[in-house]
This record gives structure tokens, C-alpha cells and sequence, in this order.
């Protein structure tokens, strides 16, 4: 095992010690004794996220662990390799840990890699138990998140919109009003498909219109989501994209 005492001033240390390996880690709350267990095939590259303030902040929606390293600093934090080993055995080394340390920060309690992970139908069945019983406020802030944006009709556009569904007929001055309005609109880009986004290590499913809105959001590219979309592998050791159909 290798220990990094402060994971604040051993930054680089951290990061040309892992370079071109893979093996199982562990953050330690220095404070609160609380840890945080994870793998990667690249553990190079999965530290410079964590050293990511951008993904960092991105990422604590949904990661407890990502959410602490934000509030208390690396500082606060050891960083632990509990040992390198062959890739293909990530995620079996990462579940020993699991079942054993029982580390708070982790969410899920199944280990997930880059190696074809594939959720339990019980965890699949309360995935989607859990997206079922969402609020419809929740459900339209999600959509919007996916979007990127928030939508909000004035009361003017709201009198419009009940008028066009009730069939109202408008006066000559008003139907001119209104295609200036619809020439001068913001135009969006047709989506080419959406895009379902499962995070394995939270266990969360997010909906988006388009690849672009899913790069933007992931701080990539359209190309390379669609590339992992084909090739079926795991985006950044967490994230599973897959075609929606809905």
C-alpha cells in the first residue's frame, strides 16, 4: 500500500507516482475518519479529475466524495493506493474493499469499471422505482437541467400559448406582432438523438436532447460521446451512454 499523508502537497507526487497504472484507492477524511473507496484501469487520469476544481463541482451533485474534497480541501485529506493490479481486475479488487473498509463516502456499494459493468436487476429495478416517483416539479427541473436552461413563459406568452389551443382567432396587428416575434427567435439546432447518461457510481440516470448538450455538460465533445455510444464502454470510468428511445 502507498500512502500520501496530505493529499494537498503531494499533488504531484500523487500524479507521477500513478502514471500508466491501474490498482484500487482510498480517500481518508483526516477529521472525521470517513472514506471513500474507488478503481481505475488509469489512475493518472482519474486523479487529475479529482484536481479538477471544474469537475470537481460538476461531479458533487451527485458524489459524496466529490462533494467533501470541495467543502473541507485537500488538506483535509490522505490519499491511499491499496494496491495496483492487472486492469481486468479492478472491480473485483474494488469490491473486496468495499465489503470490507464499508467506506461512508460511497454511495453505491457496488464496485463499477471500464470492463463492461452492468448493473443488477435489483439495482435496476430501484433505479427506476426512484426515477417512477419523481415529482412532476422534479421531473421539469431535470428536463431543464438536460436542456441547459430554464424556461419561464411570462403571462403574456401563457395567454397566447391557451389562446392558440382554444383556437382564439387574433386580429391582423397581433398576427404581425406575433411573426415578428416567431422571426426573431432564438433558433436551436434539431437534436440528432437523445442521450441517456447512468452514472455508475451514483447509481443516478440523466436525460439529455442532444450529444452536444451532453458533451457540454461533461466538459467534452459531441464526437466522443458518440464514439463511446458505439463502442459501448464506460465515459471516464463512470459514466454508461446509451441511445433513448423515450
Amino acid at each position: 500500500m502507498v500512502n500520501y499523508t496530505n493529499a494537498d502537497t503531494q499533488k504531484e507526487d500523487i500524479l507521477n507516482d500513478n502514471k500508466g497504472k491501474a490498482g484500487v484507492y482510498r480517500w481518508t477524511n483526516i477529521d472525521s475518519g470517513k472514506m471513500y473507496v474507488g478503481s481505475s484501469v488509469d489512475l493518472y487520469r482519474r486523479f487529475m479529475d479529482y484536481y479538477n476544481i471544474k469537475y470537481l463541482t460538476r461531479a458533487a451533485k451527485s458524489s459524496l466524495i466529490c462533494k467533501a474534497l470541495l467543502k473541507h480541501g485537500y488538506s483535509k485529506f490522505n490519499l491511499d493506493i491499496l494496491e495496483f493490479c492487472n486492469p481486468s481486475d479492478v472491480i473485483t479488487r474494488e469490491q473486496y474493499y468495499i465489503d470490507n473498509l464499508k467506506p461512508e463516502y460511497n454511495i453505491l456499494k457496488v464496485a463499477g469499471s471500464l470492463f463492461g459493468y452492468k448493473h443488477t436487476q435489483e439495482s435496476l429495478a430501484k433505479m427506476k422505482e426512484i426515477a417512477l416517483n419523481r415529482s412532476d416539479e422534479t421531473k421539469a427541473k431535470l428536463r431543464e437541467a438536460a436542456l441547459g436552461k430554464t424556461y419561464k413563459h411570462t403571462e403574456e406568452t401563457k395567454i397566447k400559448l391557451r389562446d392558440a389551443i382554444l383556437g382564439k382567432k387574433h386580429t391582423n396587428e397581433t398576427l404581425e406582432k406575433l411573426s415578428f416575434i416567431q422571426s426573431n427567435r432564438i433558433k436551436h439546432p434539431v437534436a440528432g438523438f437523445k442521450l441517456k447518461v447512468a452514472d455508475i457510481q451514483t447509481g443516478d440516470t440523466f436525460l439529455y436532447y442532444s450529444l452536444r448538450i451532453a458533451a457540454k455538460e461533461l466538459n467534452s465533445n459531441h464526437v466522443t460521446l458518440s464514439n463511446y455510444v458505439k463502442n459501448g464502454k464506460i465515459f471516464r470510468d463512470r459514466y454508461q451512454l446509451t441511445k433513448s428511445t423515450s
